[in-house]
C-alpha cells in the first residue's frame, strides 16, 4: 500500500513533540501509535494493537534487540560500582600532582577527563571536585572549567563501542540494516567506519585541549579568564554556582585506589580481545550475536574482579556491593524504553515506506552528497531544543538511515552526522543533563556556563557542517585532518580579534578580599 506523505507523519511528529514536550518518550510512544494508526485505516483501536504486537513486541521478540538491552543493563550496574568505589577519583587525582600554572591545570582537567571515558554522567563529577581547589589556587575560571568538563563527557564516550554510548548507537545501526536485509556490514562495522567522520566529537575534544594548552580563550569566555586572573574571582560577582560544596555525585562514593579502576578495566578488555582473537576478527568478521556475548562477559569478569577489589580494601560488603550495582542496572531502565520505542518507530517508518517516499520528493534537490549536512543540522537543532543526544538519534536513526541506504550515501558518514548532531545539543543545551553536571562539577553558574560555552560550540559546529558537505564529495580520512588544522586557525584568529577588544591577563592583579 502507498501512503504518499502520510508516510512521514510519524517522523515528523516524533520530531515536532520531543522539541514541544523535551520529553523524548512520550514523543517516541506518541509517533509510534499516530504510525500504527495509519496502517490500521485511522482506527486507534487496531493502531494500538498494531503498535503493541507488531512493532513494540516484535523488537522486543529479535534477539540482538534483547541481548542489546541486556548489555546496557550490566554496563550501567557495573558502571554504578566503579564510580562509587573511588577508583576513578583516585586515578584522577595522581593528574593534579606538579602542575603549578594555569595552562597545565586546565590541561590536567581535560586529561583526567579523557581518562574517565566509561561514563558521561559521572565524569564532571567525578573530575570535578578533585580539580576544584586546584583550579581555585590557580585562578582558573568556573566557566572554563566547566567547558573542560563538558567536552570530556559525550564526546568521547560517542566513539567508545563497548558502553551504553556505542551500545545504544550500534543497535539503532544494526536495526537499520536488518530492516534492510543488509548482510555485507554489521552494526558495529558501520559504528567503527563512522568515527573517523565524527566530526564535532572529535574537533570538539580537540578544541578542549587546544584552549587548554595554549590558552587562545575568546569572546565571553576570554572576559572571564581576564576577570579570575585579574580579580581572583573564579565566579563572577552575583553568580550562582550549581554546587557548594566540594563532594562527588555519589554519598557513598568511598576514597579508592587507582588500581580500584585500572585492573577492573584492564580485566575487561582483556577478556573482550581474548574472546575477539578467539573468533578470529583479524581476518573474520564477528558476528553481532558472538560480539554482544564478548562484551557481557568482559563485563560480567570486570564486575567480578571489582567486587572481589572491594572486599579485599574493605571498600563494601558483598551484599553492598550487590545493592550499588542492581540500582545502577535499574538507572539503565530510561534507555532501554528509549530503545525500544525507537525500534519500534524504525519498523513504522519502514511499512510506511518513509524513505522511499521521502527519496521520491527529494530526488530533484537532494543529492546524497547533502545528506549528511542536512542530518547533521537536524540533528543539532533536535538536540539544542530537547537536550537529548540520545533521544536524537533513536528519532534520526530510523529517518536517516534509510535514505542513506537507498540513495546510496556512504551509511558511516551520515550515521556520524546524526551521532553530531546529537552531541551538539547534549554538549550546550541548557537543558541538556551532561551541561548541567558539567556546571555542577566546576560548581559553576549554570547560565554563565552555556554563555561562555556557546560560541566554542557554535564554532565547532560551523566547521562540522562545512566538513560534512566536503565529505559527502570526498571521504577520505585526510578531511578529519584538514578539519583539525582550519579549527586551530580560526581559533587563533578569533582569540587575537578577542584581545584586540578585551586584553588579555597573563599575570596575576591584586586579590580583592
Amino acid at each position: 500500500m502507498e501512503y504518499g506523505i502520510l508516510s512521514i507523519i510519524p517522523a515528523v511528529l516524533a520530531i515536532a513533540l520531543a522539541m514541544i514536550t523535551k520529553n523524548i518518550v512520550v514523543s517516541l510512544a506518541i509517533s509510534v501509535f499516530v504510525g500504527s494508526t495509519i496502517i490500521c485505516g485511522w482506527n486507534p483501536i487496531a493502531g494500538f494493537l498494531e503498535m503493541t504486537h507488531t512493532h513494540i513486541f516484535a523488537a522486543l521478540s529479535e534477539p540482538s534487540n534483547m541481548q542489546a538491552l541486556f548489555m546496557m543493563t550490566i554496563i550501567s550496574g557495573f558502571i554504578a560500582l566503579l564510580t562509587s568505589s573511588g577508583g576513578a577519583g583516585a586515578f584522577t587525582s595522581m593528574v593534579t600532582k606538579k602542575v603549578n600554572t594555569r595552562a597545565k591545570c586546565e590541561t590536567g582537567i581535560w586529561l583526567g577527563g579523557l581518562f574517565v571515558w566509561f561514563t558521561d554522567s559521572g565524569n564532571s563529577l567525578i573530575v570535578g571536585p578533585i580539580f576544584e581547589a586546584l583550579a581555585e589556587k590557580l585562578r582558573v575560571s568556573r566557566e572554563k572549567f566547566a567547558y573542560i568538563l563538558d567536552c570530556t563527557t559525550s564526546p568521547i564516550c560517542s566513539m567508545i563501542p563497548i558502553i551504553g554510548w556505542g551500545v545504544t548507537t550500534i543497535s539503532l545501526i544494526q536495526a537499520e540494516l536488518d530492516n534492510a536485509a543488509i548482510t555485507e556490514v554489521s552494526g558495529m562495522d558501520v559504528f567503527m567506519q563512522a568515527i573517523p567522520f565524527n566530526y564535532y566529537a572529535i574537533l570538539t575534544l580537540f578544541m578542549a585541549g587546544l584552549l587548554a594548552f595554549t590558552q587562545w580563550d575568546y569572546g565571553p569566555m576570554l572576559k572571564a579568564q581576564n576577570r579570575s586572573m585579574k580579580t581572583g574571582k573564579t565566579l563572577r560577582d552575583g553568580g550562582v554556582p550549581m554546587r557548594s560544596e566540594n563532594k562527588s555525585g555519589s554519598d557513598n562514593e568511598k576514597e579508592g585506589k587507582v588500581s580500584t579502576m585500572v585492573i577492573p578495566l584492564i580485566t575487561l578488555l582483556v577478556v573482550l580481545f581474548a574472546f575477539l582473537f578467539s573468533k578470529d576478527f583479524l581476518h573474520e568478521r564477528v558476528a553481532g550475536s558472538d560480539l554482544r556475548t564478548g562484551i557481557a562477559s568482559a563485563f560480567f569478569a570486570a564486575t567480578i574482579v571489582l567486587v572481589i577489589m572491594c572486599l579485599k580494601d574493605k571498600l563494601y560488603t558483598f551484599t553492598e556491593c550487590v545493592n550499588i550495582y542492581t540500582k545502577g542496572c535499574a538507572n539503565a531502565m530510561f534507555m532501554c524504553i528509549v530503545l525500544v520505542l525507537a525500534w519500534s518507530l524504525s519498523s513504522v517508518t519502514s511499512t510506511l515506506n518513509t524513505a522511499g517516499y521521502l527519496i521520491e520528493i527529494s530526488s530533484g534537490f537532494l543529492a546524497p552528497s547533502m545528506l549528511p549536512l542536512v542530518m547533521f543540522i537536524l540533528g543539532a537543532i533536535m538536540s539544542f531544543a530537547t537536550g537529548t543526544s540520545w533521544g536524537t538519534m533513536g528519532v534520526l536513526m530510523p529517518l536517516g538511515l534509510p535514505v542513506a541506504i537507498d540513495m546510496g550515501a556512504s551509511l558511516p558518514l551520515v550515521s556520524a552526522a546524526i551521532v553530531g548532531g546529537g552531541l551538539f545539543g547534549d554538549h550546550c543545551s541548557p537543558i541538556s543533563d551532561t551541561t548541567v553536571l558539567a556546571s555542577i562539577g566546576a560548581s559553576c553558574d549554570h547560565v554563565d556556563h552555556f554563555e561562555t560555552q556557546m560560541p566554542y560550540a557554535v564554532t565547532v559546529a560551523a566547521i562540522c557542517a562545512v566538513m560534512f558537505v566536503l565529505a559527502g564529495m570526498d571521504t577520505s580520512p585526510i578531511m578529519l585532518a584538514v578539519a583539525a588544522v582550519v579549527l586551530t586557525v580560526a581559533v587563533f584568529v578569533l582569540h587575537k580579534i578577542s584581545v584586540k577588544k578585551y586584553g588579555q591577563e597573563k599575570t596575576p592583579g591584586n586579590v580583592t578580599e
